[in-house]
């Protein structure tokens, strides 16, 4: 036991020669004073290939992490155990006893306290740092001390020592959280003293418990760390697979301070794309691959949520997506809603991500024994030309939240008019406009203008005499049938146009308002223009002459609204737009920027005019604010004239004010004007097109929505498919021609190349309530698809 005095004595018994590092790292008389014994080391020489540093560890600065990392985290109650940064206010504290002038043997056993509490200090410290050997020496003396206590206690007792009280982290996250050369030698040495203490599930399986990182446990930071074999030893010694990271830092309302990734370990790998440990996970008898964080997203919603714009970020996202979906080969994956009732398809839509949402709804997978996971199928090709089956769940109107509707309401998604160019999107829209929305458009413009025409006569044809309000209507004759017929058609029509936008107002969100590609606008000015209409019939019934500047505004609003009816044509649908986009984006900042340089001139012109008298005919016309104002208004338009006036106070200085302001406005802002008109026309002219299609989108879903249900049924797209046994889908045809594809390979083949019979809808039944031989021959034809032919 006496070794020489430049020798340490290891826990293993073996002599090395005196460490050269820092003293503090590895203290000289701790060599001297501790023994060991097989009860206080053995369970280090369980470990396969263990063997201890002669040599503190000498290591680059450990790499933190910033939210969690405790070393550069400010502990703001000034009690935080794992404090052990030198920035810490709490290093190296020198703790005095409570009373100095007690007996030696009270100031002994104050020692012995003072130095249990940094115990737990030095661990964190040790850990931290990488010192494997200090390490080694601290454990030794915390099982010394668990000696003497009462066994029931120990397991308490030990948990407390190897956990921060204030955020819940343990001494092994503080490692993993610290990467360095000798991490996984501390990793194996903190997992086997668990287990030698029979605290091996409490300890692996700690979670955080502040709130940043609440449920957070060292399998997830191991992942986070991209350690994978330290993950794998993890999930051998019992790490929980399905714990759930809920602190607000993993929350998705905080996206530009965190990172979410579905709160499961599983979730968290895929997202950040580790193959070797999805598969490990999902190799794993308790991996539940199901699970839905407390937002109800699985790992498929969690892989659509970290999808960017990046195409390498798509990639690999695809990448995960088809792996976690084939190898669970779990179709009710793709179909799990979350708390706001979206599957994986649908979020993609909402978050306007459109590769993820091309790579979903074309995904088409080739081999059989899991086609049913695809969303596209080949039903026959002929040369270049192919004839594919688009799955229509959850992307129809059929059922709720759908992605059409989505992408076409959606006001907050940018980029909506490209995903309507996406199959099965744009073929749909196309099918139904052609099958019920353009004659329903038809329609609704000839009622439309047919109102605004009689609106027009009878306001025309009004009776004119100087009688008192109202007129009576000569019944007598043709003209005043026609006029009563006239009025109670408009009432009438003005009334149901006015119950309609109300409603479709009521139901508008704020966003549609900051967008030009919605109806919002439309439904106001429809909605006012029925409100003049019907306040100016009972002006005129009580006999206020008011009610014609009602009736004129209502006259021009109506024929202003015709516009709404060029959408139904290309050529021409881009012209409200344009002129909404002008109005709503150039003009108003061009009037704001022109009435305050119209108010301010008109004060300062004003005030030089000097009072002129009331016989005299030559005052000035700038004599009072409003004069002025309407005089400024005449020269910004041209129609005023630069003279000197002679009663001002300053005459030359009024010609300048003129001058300047004539440049300001007439040469500067108006200018401005049309070169921001122009501007603006050219870039909505580069999406013309889209924009258009949007547009009538927009109109289709609308007059869908007046449908009755029972007439909605008839209408609907696609044809019901048998992809798998009890798996009937609703799906789109839809023809191709790929010449690209097919010089380089085959798709699946029908032996007899050719449109499939239609089914009727209408005559099939739920096969869950009458599975009768009837309703199966109805699918006789399309009962399997193809094996691959190549």
């Amino acid at each position: 036991m006496n070794a020489h005095p430049k020798e340490t004595v290891p826990l293993m018994g073996k002599r090395v020669a005196a460490p050269s590092g820092n003293p503090a790292v590895l203290p000289e008389k701790r060599a001297a004073e501790i023994t060991p014994t097989k009860k206080s080391a053995h369970f280090f020489l369980e470990i396969e290939g263990f063997e201890p540093n002669p040599v503190a560890a000498k290591t680059s600065p450990p790499v933190f992490s910033k939210p969690m990392d405790s070393n550069i985290r400010q502990c703001i109650s000034g009690n935080c155990d794992d404090m052990d940064s030198p920035q810490s206010p709490q290093d190296d504290v020198t703790e005095t006893p409570s009373n100095p002038n007690s007996p030696g043997a009270h100031l002994a056993k104050e020692e012995q306290r003072r130095k249990k509490r940094r115990l737990k200090k030095r661990i964190f410290a040790a850990v931290s740092e990488g010192c494997v050997e200090e390490l080694v020496e601290l454990l030794v003396e915390l099982q010394e001390l668990c000696r003497r206590r009462r066994d029931e206690d120990v397991p308490d007792f030990l948990m407390h020592k190897l956990t921060a009280s204030d955020t819940g982290k343990t001494c092994l996250m503080k490692a993993l959280l610290n990467i360095n050369p000798n991490t996984k030698e501390i990793v194996r040495v903190l997992l086997a003293f668990a287990e030698e203490n029979d605290i091996l599930g409490r300890f692996i399986n700690a979670e955080y418990t502040e709130e940043a990182y609440e449920g957070q446990t060292a399998l997830n930071i191991a992942i986070e760390r991209r350690q994978g074999d330290i993950a794998a030893v993890l999930i051998a010694a019992g790490a929980d697979v399905n714990a759930h990271a809920k602190g607000a830092f993993f929350n998705p309302k905080y996206q530009h301070e965190g990172f979410y990734f579905g709160e499961t370990p599983l979730a968290l790998a895929a997202c950040t794309n580790q193959p070797e440990i999805v598969q490990l996970l999902m190799d794993h008898e308790q991996t539940d691959i199901t699970s839905q964080d407390s937002r109800g997203n699985n790992i498929l919603h969690a892989l659509v949520t970290v999808a960017e714009d990046f195409k390498t970020q798509n990639d690999f996202v695809k990448r995960m997506y088809d792996m976690i979906l084939l190898r669970s080969g779990n179709w009710e994956l793709e179909t799990t809603r979350n708390n706001d009732g979206l599957t994986p398809l649908q979020l993609a839509a909402k978050m306007g991500k459109a590769e993820i949402l091309k790579y979903i709804l074309s995904r088409e997978i080739k081999e059989k024994r899991l086609r049913s996971l695809s969303r596209k199928f080949t039903d026959w090709a002929y040369g270049p030309v192919s004839s594919s089956l688009y799955d229509l769940t959850n992307v129809d109107t059929t059922t709720d939240n759908s992605v059409l509707e989505i992408t076409v309401y959606n006001t907050n998604i940018d980029n909506r008019h490209e995903m309507l160019t996406l199959e099965p999107l744009h073929t749909l829209l196309r099918m139904k406009w052609k099958k019920f929305a353009k004659y329903m458009f038809f329609l609704s413009f000839c009622f439309y203008f047919f109102y605004n025409i009689t609106l027009t006569l009878v306001s025309y044809y009004r009776p004119r005499e100087e009688e008192a309000l109202p007129h009576p209507l000569a019944l007598t004759h043709k003209m005043g049938w026609l006029q009563l017929l006239g009025r109670m058609f408009v009432l009438i029509w003005a009334t149901c146009i006015s119950v309609k936008e109300g409603i479709a107002i009521f139901l508008l969100r704020p966003s549609d308002l900051q967008s030009i590609l919605s109806d919002a606008w439309f439904h106001f000015v429809f909605f006012i223009q029925a409100v003049l209409v019907i306040l100016s019939v009972f002006l005129y019934l009580f006999a206020y002459k008011e009610y014609l500047a009602c009736l004129v505004l209502a006259m021009a609003l109506g024929w202003a609204n015709m516009l709404y009816y060029t959408r139904g044509f290309q050529s021409m649908g881009m012209y409200s737009v344009m002129i909404q986009k002008v109005i709503l984006h150039d003009v108003l900042k061009f009037l704001f920027v022109y009435i305050v340089f119209l108010l301010g001139f008109g004060v300062a012109l004003a005030s030089l005019i000097e009072k002129c008298p009331k016989d005299n005919k030559d005052c000035s016309s700038y004599g009072s604010f409003s004069d002025a104002v309407l005089e400024l208004f005449k020269l910004t338009i041209g129609l005023g004239d630069l003279n000197i006036q002679q009663n001002s106070k300053y005459p030359i200085l009024f010609l300048f004010l003129l001058i300047t302001y004539v440049i300001l406005t007439f040469v500067l802002l108006l200018n401005m004007l049309i070169a921001l008109m122009g501007e603006t026309v050219e870039n909505v002219s580069k999406e013309s097109e889209r924009i258009w299609r949007l547009q009538r989108a927009r109109t289709i879903l609308e007059f869908e929505k007046m449908l009755p249900e029972w007439l909605r049924s008839r209408f609907r797209m696609g044809e019901l498919c048998r992809v798998a046994e009890e798996d009937f889908r609703l799906c789109l045809r839809i023809n191709e021609v790929k010449w690209t594809e097919w010089k380089t390979h085959v798709s699946f083949l029908n032996e007899d190349p050719g449109p499939v019979r239609r089914t009727d809808f209408n005559k099939i039944q739920d096969s869950s309530r009458n599975n009768s031989k009837t309703t199966l021959n109805a699918f006789e034809e399309i009962e399997d698809f193809p094996e691959t032919s190549v």
